[in-house]
C-alpha cells in the first residue's frame, strides 16, 4: 500500500511538472534597471522584473508575499566568479516559517512586474564590472532537504558597473543618469528661478534623478524638528543612510508630500536673491475633485560653490479654479 501511494505521488508530481513545463513555453522573464543610476558598493540597485505570457494559453504560478521565495539573482565578475548571497537572505530562507503565497493568472499577452533591490540578494562589496541575471521560480524556491529541484525560468543578462564609493554626499547626488542623454547628470550654474523651473519640470515628467539634482535633501529633512533631533544623534554613516531613506520616502509620497506632489501646471511669480540666498515664489495648480487647487510655494535657496540649491520650502493654499 505504501509503495502504491508513493508511486501515485510521484506520478502526480511528474504530471504537475510536465504541465508547468508545457505552460512555460512562451513565458518570458526579463529584467532591467529601475530608475537607473550610477551605482556604488552598498548602494541600492533596483531591478524591475517582468513575467510576460507570450503563449496562447493561460499561465498560472505561485507568487510569494516575500519575493525571496520566487526570485534569485546570479551576479558574476567578468572572470565568471559568482558573488556570495547575502547572509540575511540565506537565514530568511532557512528559517522555519510558513511561506504565504497567492496564485497568479496571466492570460495571453498579459504581464506582471515588480521591483527588487539587488543588494538584498547578493553582496557587492567592491567596485567593478559584473554580469547579472535572475531566476524566477513559479513553484517557489524549495527549502533545503527537498528531494527535487523546482522549475525555474531564467532572465536576460544585464551588465552592471559599480563605481568606487563617492567621497561625499555631493558626488553621490550628482552621480545619476540623465534619461534623455544617457550621460551622468551634472549640476550647472543656473539662476534660482531656473533651478526651481528645472526641478518642477523634472517632477512633472517623473524624472526623479533630475528632480533631486538641486534639492539639498539634508537641509530639507532637518527642517522638521523631530527629524532634526534624531538626525544629529546619528553617526556620519547613519546620516548618509537616513538621507537615502528620506529620498526613497519622497519618491513614494510617504513624507513631505507637498514638495513631491505633481502639479498640472505652474507659474513662477517672483524671484529675489542676494549673494548667497534667494527666494522663488510660484503658483502650482493641482487637480482636485471637481476643481483645481492653487498652492503658493516659496522656495528658499542657498548658493554653494556657485550652485543654487533648494534648502527649504513653504506652501499655502492660494485659491481654487
Amino acid at each position: 500500500m505504501k509503495t502504491r501511494k508513493r508511486t501515485l505521488l510521484l506520478i502526480l508530481v511528474g504530471l504537475s511538472l510536465a504541465i508547468l513545463g508545457a505552460h512555460a513555453d512562451g513565458i518570458d522573464v526579463s529584467i532591467r534597471y529601475f530608475n537607473q543610476s550610477v551605482y556604488f558598493p552598498h548602494s541600492d540597485i533596483d531591478v524591475k522584473v517582468t513575467i510576460t505570457n507570450n503563449s496562447p494559453e493561460t499561465y498560472r504560478f505561485r507568487m510569494a508575499d516575500d519575493r525571496i521565495f520566487n526570485l534569485d539573482f546570479d551576479v558574476r565578475t567578468l572572470s565568471n566568479a559568482a558573488l556570495d548571497t547575502t547572509e540575511n537572505l540565506s537565514m530568511r530562507r532557512l528559517t522555519a516559517q510558513p511561506v504565504y503565497f497567492r496564485e497568479v493568472t496571466l492570460e495571453p499577452g498579459e504581464e506582471l512586474s515588480f521591483v527588487e533591490n539587488l543588494q538584498h540578494y547578493v553582496e557587492i562589496p567592491r567596485p567593478g564590472m559584473y554580469v547579472v541575471n535572475a531566476a524566477f521560480y513559479p513553484e517557489l524556491i524549495q527549502r533545503s532537504g527537498m528531494q527535487r529541484t523546482p522549475p525555474r525560468l531564467d532572465s536576460n543578462r544585464l551588465s552592471l558597473s559599480v563605481r568606487p564609493s563617492p567621497r561625499n554626499l555631493d558626488e553621490a547626488v550628482q552621480a545619476r543618469l540623465d534619461y534623455e542623454t544617457g550621460e551622468v547628470l551634472r549640476r550647472t550654474a543656473r539662476s534660482p528661478d531656473e533651478v526651481v523651473t528645472y526641478t518642477i519640470e523634472a517632477l512633472m515628467r517623473g524624472q526623479w534623478d533630475r528632480f533631486f539634482l538641486y534639492l539639498n535633501l539634508e537641509q530639507i529633512l532637518r527642517t522638521d524638528p523631530a527629524r532634526e533631533r534624531r538626525f544629529v544623534q546619528l553617526s556620519q554613516q547613519e546620516q548618509q543612510r537616513e538621507i537615502q531613506r528620506f529620498r526613497n520616502q519622497l519618491m513614494q509620497g510617504a513624507v513631505d508630500e507637498d514638495i513631491a506632489a505633481v502639479p498640472l501646471r505652474y507659474d513662477i511669480l517672483r524671484t529675489t536673491y542676494e549673494r548667497q540666498s534667494g527666494r522663488v515664489i510660484a503658483d502650482l495648480r493641482f487637480r482636485a475633485e471637481g476643481f483645481t487647487e492653487i498652492r503658493r510655494y516659496t522656495y528658499h535657496l542657498q548658493k554653494r560653490d556657485d550652485i543654487w540649491e533648494i534648502v527649504r520650502y513653504d506652501v499655502n493654499i492660494a485659491g481654487t479654479e
